[in-house]
């Protein structure tokens, strides 16, 4: 039997977990030297396409199954699992940025309009979603150790999919440009779209409203500012500005297409 039930977490007394303690800002440390060496080394060494796109696949799959092992977990424990709902339905941008990832690292031809569409959502996408729960990783606050599973696997996972979706960029797959921007938003729409259905289900199935994507209140109450809306609006000109940035900064000759390019591409 599988029961799902929506994961709230409430600051505790005592060892509870807070923002930048001493084993949150331990873990933001070791994850972060362990993504810089990966990405260094898969970038000196992986030559060809087929071991760039290999490397791809295993962080896209193991960001997924660190994911749902809680359902294995739970079950194995209990004998029964009870887990959070964004576990079965992607009711976070990280959720859905996730399952990007397997997408793209599936899709055959990478030099296929598709791939290159979906490719630059995920990858700006999971790092930015990457990135804020590194630095604040709501499961891990109140949580009463790092060592829970459910918690544990939800910053792993994290740091995995950083991996996978950096590299995307660093391995050839995304040009950097500006115009990145405009298919990033169109991302945005289709994340809002998902968040929607899941709302839907949940309305239609008289369950208590999960809030996907944010859609009807903020993530902090004491910022409502910092809305669905406005951090949507953020992650796109911090997008247009560091392509625009790269133009200035390195410039390169046009490829035959006609298009510039700043990244190394696969060949």
């Amino acid at each position: 039997m599988i029961v799902i039930y929506n994961k709230v977490l409430m600051n505790g007394d005592g060892d509870m977990g807070t923002l930048f303690d001493s084993t949150h800002v331990t873990y933001m440390i070791v994850s972060l030297t362990v993504t810089v060496f990966l990405l260094w080394g898969a970038k000196r060494f992986l030559k060809t396409d087929r071991a760039k796109d290999r490397f791809l696949k295993t962080f896209a799959f193991l960001t997924f199954f660190l994911h749902i092992s809680v359902l294995w977990v739970d079950f194995l424990k209990n004998g029964n699992a009870s887990v959070p709902d964004n576990i079965l339905f992607p009711k976070y941008f990280c959720n859905f940025c996730m399952y990007m990832l397997m997408l793209v690292s599936l899709i055959g031809d990478k030099k296929s309009k598709t791939f290159q569409a979906i490719a630059v959502f995920t990858a700006y996408g999971g790092f930015f979603g990457a990135m804020i729960s590194l630095f604040y990783p709501d499961y891990y606050l109140g949580a009463p150790s790092m060592w829970e599973w459910g918690v544990l696997k939800s910053m792993l996972s994290h740091s995995t999919m950083l991996v996978g979706c950096v590299w995307l960029l660093l391995g050839g797959y995304v040009t950097v440009r500006r115009t990145n921007a405009i298919l990033y938003a169109g991302g945005l729409l289709a994340s809002g779209a998902v968040g929607l259905i899941v709302n839907g289900l949940f309305k239609a199935n008289g369950l208590s409203d999960p809030n996907a994507m944010y859609l009807h209140y903020p993530p902090l109450a004491e910022a409502p500012f910092l809305n669905c809306y406005t951090i949507s609006v953020l992650m796109v000109l911090l997008i247009f500005a560091f392509g625009m940035a790269l133009e200035k900064i390195n410039p390169t000759e046009p490829d035959p297409d006609g298009k510039i390019r700043f990244f190394a591409n696969r060949t």
